[in-house]
């Protein structure tokens, strides 16, 4: 017997179901499958468990930094298991929150696998059931990028996940991959005292982001230990299950590494295989990933395609809003597109880093006429009270009008303060217009509209 329903969402993460609960809000009657865990990777092997990593690693090292501010509290005995417990208790809560918000938004959950047996039909595994509905929606997300050359069968060989299993910090352990999730992995595993070795291929870690901040990032790393080398290709890896000797080339030059873990964190692939999408006409492109337009529709009416698996950013919040995009547009609601370049990232190692919009590099390859203004996080006084002034606020600009192109933030809570630069993006301000924004005294966003009167030519506490 087929079931069905306006609106059917595939996938239950961060995409998935938000779409569900906003088409159910818009009065659909609505389905979502999902065959683990609501929440997707990011709720419950990504996002979320990470960060609760990261914040008891930020409690480990203020404790070993007692001296700074007084105290002390003798050997610190860290224990890697209770953090990493603590990790699953809190993705397990946040899970058990949306499950509750399926339930109060009347949304029918399948608990199995989906596959198109027609543009409009799917079939459930291992169950058989069959279900329609008018709209389709897919949000199947994406997997960790194996690298050829690892043996992922070992357990000395890691991806995000398995990383994230670990009940203990190895002695040392090669990251490849120096994007935000390499980093923040390493910033973990070297606060409980790993020997860390981060690896990227491109020339300066978290290549994405703009220069400046790379480079203030590589330079704190090496400072407190880690050993990075940037420009440099894995070539190959002979381990024997408690020694992993990865060999690699830089300049031309073959080197080697010795760890007793390695972790591959070189981006994503999208979740498509096992839809039987080309039978039934929905495009992919090369990489496997749903080509989709700005109200995310894809190449079939009625099917839409949002979060990872559309190859964009893959990043929770990009995902969640390409599925409200999605519903706004089936439920008939007017929707401004989303400018992906204004949709925020942030890496939550130390120091923190945030961004919005053109890098430098970028604003001049498109052809403004580029002012940049860089205000030190040194000569902020929440930053230096808390101990903490390492970084900056910089802004890129356009020197004929003013106009804010792109704001970039490496230091202590700038995750918290990117949102601003995403408004100001999207309301075109001018850096005159920032200046005049009051913000609270003392706050490390002051740093922005410090930034914002040296942009102009006013310099305050500079």
């Amino acid at each position: 017997m087929m079931a069905s329903y306006d609106v059917i969402v595939i996938g239950g993460g961060p995409s998935g179901y938000v779409a569900a609960i906003k088409a159910a809000l818009g009065g659909r009657k609505t389905a979502l499958v999902e065959k683990e865990h609501l929440g997707g990777v990011c709720l419950n092997w990504g996002c979320i468990p990470t960060k609760s990593l990261l914040r008891n690693a930020e409690i480990v090292r203020g404790l070993s930094e007692g001296e700074r501010f007084g105290f002390s509290v003798g050997e610190i005995k860290a224990d890697y298991a209770a953090a990493q417990k603590r990790s699953r208790e809190v993705s397990a809560r946040l899970v058990r929150g949306i499950e509750y918000l399926m339930k109060k938004n009347k949304i029918t959950v399948y608990k199995e696998s989906a596959r198109f047996t027609g543009a409009k039909e799917l079939t459930l595994a291992p169950s058989g059931g069959k279900l329609a509905a008018e709209n389709i929606i897919i949000a199947t997300g994406s997997k960790p990028f194996a690298l050829p050359m690892l043996d992922y069968s070992l357990d000395n060989v890691l991806d995000s996940k398995k990383a994230l299993q670990m009940t203990r910090i190895p002695k040392s352990i090669i990251i490849i991959g120096a994007g935000a999730i390499g980093m923040e992995f390493a910033t973990v595993f070297r606060s409980y005292g790993a020997e860390v070795h981060i690896v990227e291929m491109l020339p300066r870690v978290l290549p994405n982001e703009d220069a400046e901040v790379s480079v203030l990032v590589e330079k704190e790393f090496r400072k407190r230990g880690f050993d990075v080398h940037t420009g440099t290709r894995l070539t190959g890896a002979a381990n024997d299950g408690k020694t992993v000797k990865a060999q690699f080339e830089k300049d031309g030059k073959p080197f080697a590494i010795e760890g007793e873990c390695i972790l591959a964190a070189t981006g994503v692939r999208p979740n498509t295989e096992e839809l039987s999408l080309k039978s039934f006409g929905i495009k992919t492109d090369r990489r496997g990933c749903i080509e989709v337009d700005a109200d995310m529709r894809t190449s079939v009416p009625g099917v839409y395609a949002i979060g990872d698996v559309t190859g964009r950013l893959a990043l929770a919040h990009t995902a969640s809003a390409q599925g409200m995009r999605a519903v706004s547009h089936i439920c008939g609601e007017p929707a401004e597109p989303l400018n992906y370049n204004n949709i925020p990232k942030c890496t939550y190692a130390v120091p923190e880093v945030a961004s919005a919009g053109l890098t430098e590099a970028k604003a001049r390859e498109e052809g403004y006429d580029v002012g940049a203004a860089v205000f030190p996080l040194s000569a902020n006084g929440k930053a230096i009270s808390y101990g903490d002034d390492t970084g900056f606020v910089k802004l890129v600009y356009d020197k004929k009008y003013g106009q804010l192109l792109g704001m970039h933030m490496a230091g202590v809570h700038v995750t918290e303060m990117i949102w601003g630069a995403v408004g100001y993006l999207g309301m075109e301000m001018t850096v005159e217009e920032m200046a005049g924004v009051v913000h609270p005294h003392p706050t490390v966003s002051e740093a922005i509209m410090e930034a914002a009167h040296m942009a102009n030519g006013q310099p305050i506490h500079i």
